[in-house]
Formats: C-alpha cells, sequence, structure tokens
C-alpha cells in the first residue's frame, strides 16, 4: 500500500539527507558557492563521478540488493556488462583514447545504483515520500531562479556562479532534471487530488511552469513537459463526462496558444529568420553526422571517446567540430552505445510503457506514471535523459516505474 505520510526516524533521516545532498549537487550546489582556478576544472571534471560516489554510499549502507526486484537487478548487471564492453573496446580501437580517461567519461552511468535505495525508499515510506524530498530542492531552485532575473533585470547583477546565456535579451539557465519533472509530479497531485492539500503543489506548479517559459527557454522542453501534461489529461482513467472535460479543456488552451501568438512563435524559432535558425542548422548536420557514426559500425558505433587529439576531436564532434551528443537526444547516444543502448535504454523504456499501457487498460494506473513517462518519451529526441547533464532522472524513473509495478501487482491481490 501507498503510505501517505512520512515516519521521521534515524534511517530515513539518512535517506533524505542523501537525497538531498545529491540533488543538491547535481544542481550545482544551486550555482551559489564560486568554484574558479584549478578547482573549477576538478569539478567539472569529478563531479558527475563525485555524484557516483556519494550514491554508491548510499547503496552500500541501505543494502537495496537484498531489498529489490529481479528486473532491477537484471538490468544494473546488464548494463554494467555493457558498459565494460563499450569502455574497454573504445580505449583498445584508438591510440591516444586512455582507458583512465574512458571510464571517467563513462563513470556518470553507474549513477545507476542510485535506483537501488530509491527504490527501498519508496516502498518503506511510498512515493510521495521521496518526491516530496525533491519538491523542496526544486522550490529552492525555482525562487533562486527568479530572484537572479529579478536581480539583473532591476541592477544588471548577479550573484550566482554560472555561465550568463541569454535569449531574446533575456536571462536563461537551466533548471536541471529535477526542475523539470517535478513540474509534471506537481500538476499530477493538483490534477487527481484536488480534494487535498495542494496549496504547495499548486504554488510548486506555477513557479514551475514560469520558469520553463520565462527562464530555461528551451523549446525541447516546452514539448516534453507541455506533451507529458497532455498526456496525463488525455489518458488517466476517469468518467466520460470527465474525460470529455479534459479534451474541451485542451481544446480551449490551444485555442489561447494561437490566438496570442505563440504557437507561431514556436514555430518560427524554427524558421530561417530565427535567432536560433543556426542552432537548428547544426542540429541537423549533427543529427546526420551521428547517424552515419552510427551506421558505419552498428554495434560498437564509434565509442566513447576521451582523448583530446585533433583526429579523436573531429570524431566526437564532426568535421565542422559543432556537433555535440548533448544537442541530439537518442540519436547522439547510438554512436556512442551501438547496439548495447538496447539493454541501457531501450528494453526498460519498453518495459514501462508496456506495464503502463496494461494499467491504463485495467484503469489502475497513475497519474504520475504517465507524466513521467511521456516526459521521458518526448524529451528522447534532443534532451534524453541519457546525457550526462539530465542522467540523475534515469534512476528515479527505473525505481518509480518498478515501485509502481510492485504496488499495482499487491493492491490487485
Amino acid at each position: 500500500m501507498n503510505k501517505t505520510r512520512l515516519c521521521i526516524n534515524k534511517t530515513n533521516a539518512v535517506y533524505i539527507s542523501f537525497f538531498l545532498i545529491l540533488a543538491i549537487m547535481d544542481i550545482n550546489v544551486f550555482y551559489l558557492i564560486p568554484i574558479e582556478g584549478n578547482l573549477s576544472w576538478i569539478w567539472g571534471v569529478y563531479r558527475k563521478l563525485l555524484l557516483v560516489i556519494v550514491a554508491f554510499m548510499l547503496f552500500v549502507w541501505s543494502k537495496a540488493w537484498k531489498h529489490t526486484t529481479l528486473f532491477m537487478k537484471n538490468y544494473v548487471v546488464a548494463m554494467v556488462a555493457s558498459l565494460s564492453i563499450i569502455v574497454v573496446t573504445s580505449a583498445l580501437r584508438y591510440d591516444g583514447n586512455p582507458l583512465k580517461y574512458v571510464l571517467l567519461e563513462a563513470s556518470y552511468f553507474l549513477l545507476i545504483f542510485l535506483a537501488f535505495p530509491i527504490y527501498r525508499f519508496m516502498v518503506r515510506n511510498g512515493k510521495n515520500s521521496f518526491f516530496s524530498t525533491l519538491n523542496i530542492v526544486a522550490f529552492i531552485w525555482y525562487v533562486i531562479c527568479i530572484m537572479q532575473v529579478l536581480i539583473y533585470s532591476v541592477t544588471g547583477n548577479f550573484f550566482l556562479y554560472v555561465d550568463h546565456l541569454f535569449r531574446n535579451d533575456n536571462l536563461r539557465f537551466s533548471l536541471k532534471s529535477v526542475g523539470c519533472v517535478m513540474v509534471v509530479y506537481n500538476f499530477c497531485k493538483i490534477w487527481t487530488e484536488r480534494d487535498k492539500k495542494i496549496g504547495f503543489n499548486l504554488l510548486q506548479f506555477c513557479l514551475g511552469m514560469y520558469c520553463v517559459f520565462f527562464i530555461q527557454q528551451t523549446r525541447a522542453f516546452f514539448l516534453a513537459i507541455g506533451g507529458a501534461i497532455v498526456a496525463v489529461l488525455l489518458l488517466y482513467p476517469t468518467t466520460v463526462s470527465k474525460k470529455i472535460r479534459n479534451i474541451m479543456l485542451l481544446i480551449v488552451i490551444a485555442c489561447i496558444i494561437v490566438g496570442n501568438g505563440f504557437l507561431s512563435t514556436f514555430l518560427e524559432s524554427f524558421g530561417s529568420k530565427s535567432i536560433e535558425y543556426n542552432s537548428t542548422i547544426l542540429r541537423q548536420g549533427a543529427f546526420l553526422y551521428f547517424w552515419e557514426e552510427f551506421i558505419k559500425n552498428p554495434i560498437l558505433g564509434h565509442g566513447i571517446i576521451a582523448g583530446s587529439s585533433q583526429y579523436l576531436q573531429q570524431i566526437k564532434t564532426g568535421p565542422i567540430s559543432c556537433y555535440y551528443y548533448a544537442d541530439t537526444g537518442f540519436i547522439g547516444e547510438l554512436p556512442q552505445l551501438g547496439i548495447f543502448i538496447t539493454n541501457i535504454y531501450i528494453w526498460p523504456l519498453c518495459r514501462a510503457i508496456k506495464m503502463s499501457f496494461k494499467q491504463e487498460k485495467e484503469k489502475t494506473v497513475d497519474a504520475f506514471s504517465i507524466g513521467f513517462l511521456a516526459y521521458i518519451l518526448l524529451s528522447s529526441p534532443t534532451v534524453i535523459c541519457l546525457n550526462p547533464a539530465y542522467y540523475f532522472i534515469w534512476p528515479i524513473f527505473i525505481a518509480f516505474m518498478e515501485y509502481e509495478r510492485v504496488e499495482n501487482r499487491l493492491e490487485r491481490y
């Protein structure tokens, strides 16, 4: 049964402390601490490895391996075996691509071990206890982002130690994986639990949506978050009258989006007169290049490249050195992982899709299961969660979907 209240004890305090530390580290400690000189280089190179180390400490302390499902064990074994093959072959194929650097480059994948303590915590305390913890981090990050934008607009000053990017003369920066997915979570809470105390969730949703549209300003996340919300409205089991109401609501929202010019502005961002046109053209070239790299060797792709030689960097970033894995989502992962992406990404994702369709048919599916899965699917073309910048959300997805499967089975029997 899903718990609704978190029991505060020493064990849960340790879990929550680790989760908070990891989530805050994933957002670079909210960019409040200046990291300069050699320390900046070290932090940039080893931050993901440090995340893995902290997550592995929690994994060992929680003894979660004994208290999880067979699928999760098999999945992690398959992932580690696949990564081992990819890392070794990548180091052996190229001169100047040392094994230790390839290991460091691929180390962030091992954050998957975080899925085990997350799953155990959910079993002990319920899924909402875990996501409430992430909501704290998301709330702080939303407020900090809004404060920075307001302070900059009034004084022109910065208090965040982050690269300052601008779009349409507006300051913008990433909400990171937690900030994005919690928008979907809070929408699901206020939409399905309107008879309960959801004031904080409503505030969070409004803050999150403001940050998505006016601070992050990333087209891919507009589609992923917006599409996830639409999926919940259309697919969450409810009465016929409420389903009709949801469809009417979507029609009204669509009319507002078209009427206020947001849709035309969004479509124009892909046009030749847009300031984002160069970015669009580069992405098109990157999609084609990385696909061709995969087709050359569909088993291994071109592997994980960590060497700094011009030859290796040209393989990694294309003939004009302007193509990046982070811009091309699933296609960008193919040349790095080859056919092993089947074990690492496609297998658990297809399993989650099958499970959700089954639960939707049985009218037992959770709203956030629909929203989270839709978010993962819709972000895959460009801002895929296998990318180091967004990978923190992948072990959460694995743990959550498995928790939902087990809970659904227990409730039926």
